[in-house]
């Protein structure tokens, strides 16, 4: 910048000695031109207060992810001196290393990543770490997490055993299918456990069938189609999430089965509330997808003014059924 206005005053001295005739009320309107450009020359970036943060989702077309990016921007705008930029990874790891590379090169304060596959963390870490970047993980714990890495989430063992104690309350025994989201995500495979470890412990109670959909709608369709159609009995129907919770209600609503099976989802979406309104799904559990946003935002920033925080903040999760889902509409 002192160059800048060291070269504006040589041109101004020179344009003086040179030019005779010029007046003194046209020199001083080029001194005011030249004041206007030197100040827009400072002020045209984010201010050096302003913290910016680069968030990587998995799926722009994943319902809860949308859910936790829309709660994440609404809390952002009501921050002062914070900007955010998102990027979608279209559910590819090496697309979204090289997003968070991106977030590197742009010289982000801090990153906050949703990771597409929570066992191939380390690349993206180890790389942020190197860089003095703060880096917060939302929603899908990794299984690489060291020192001064945050993550904000839900205890994913409890959905699923919250899922099965409903069951449990309202059955007294069954065949029991669950819909698993991704191999690779902790989330399936903890909820899952959770469900099947809780079952295990009752009598009158089988998994007899577990599957992937991917956590996708579509695909939890097919593969309660499938199940249906084995002739083998179904009685209840466990979802990792509520977008597979929904595909599987289309599958037994289009088998005139509805009153027959029960289907319990996770993460109370809108989608999942209505169906439960409606008598179709009969239950699911809450994930707070707008407290995780927010902490993951509170976790980055205070990493960034180096304040003291808890390695892992958990938030709670809250079963939702038809007796209080007014609470959640």
């Amino acid at each position: 910048m002192p160059s800048l206005i060291h070269g504006m005053t040589s041109l101004l001295t020179n344009s003086i000695s040179t030019t005779k005739s010029i007046s003194k009320g046209i020199l001083r309107k080029i001194a005011i031109i030249g004041a206007i450009f030197v100040l827009a020359a400072c002020g045209g970036e984010d201010g050096e207060d302003t913290i910016k943060i680069g968030v990587a989702i998995p799926n722009f077309d994943d319902t809860f992810n949308i859910y936790l990016k829309d709660a994440m921007e609404a809390y952002a705008n009501d921050q002062e001196d914070l900007s955010i930029v998102f990027v979608d990874a279209k559910e590819d790891t090496a697309k979204q290393l090289g997003q968070v590379e991106n977030f590197i090169i742009q010289q982000m304060d801090a990153i906050i990543i949703m990771p597409v596959n929570t066992d191939a963390t380390q690349p993206m870490t180890d790389r942020v770490i190197s860089k003095d970047i703060e880096l917060v993980y939302l929603n899908r714990r990794p299984a690489y997490l060291p020192n001064n890495v945050y993550y904000v989430g839900s205890d994913e063992l409890a959905f699923g055993q919250t899922q099965a104690k409903f069951v449990e309350d309202n059955l007294d025994g069954g065949h029991v299918g669950i819909l698993m989201g991704m191999l690779t995500m902790e989330a399936a495979m903890l909820r899952t456990q959770g469900a099947e470890e809780y079952l295990g412990n009752l009598d009158g109670f089988e998994v007899t069938r577990k599957q992937t959909a991917m956590w996708q709608r579509t695909q939890a369709m097919t593969v309660t189609e499938n199940w249906l159609h084995s002739g083998e009995p179904l009685d209840v129907v466990i979802a990792n999430n509520d977008e597979m919770a929904l595909g599987a209600i289309q599958a037994i609503e289009a088998a005139n089965k509805l009153d027959e099976i029960m289907v319990v989802g996770i993460d109370a979406t809108p989608d999942g509330v209505m169906s439960i309104e409606r008598g179709a799904l009969n239950a699911t559990v809450f994930q707070d997808g707008r407290a995780q946003a927010r902490g993951a935002i509170d976790s980055a920033i205070k990493a960034i003014k180096g304040e003291q925080q808890d390695q892992i903040t958990w938030i709670p999760a809250e079963l939702v059924s038809k007796d209080n889902v007014l609470a959640f509409k």
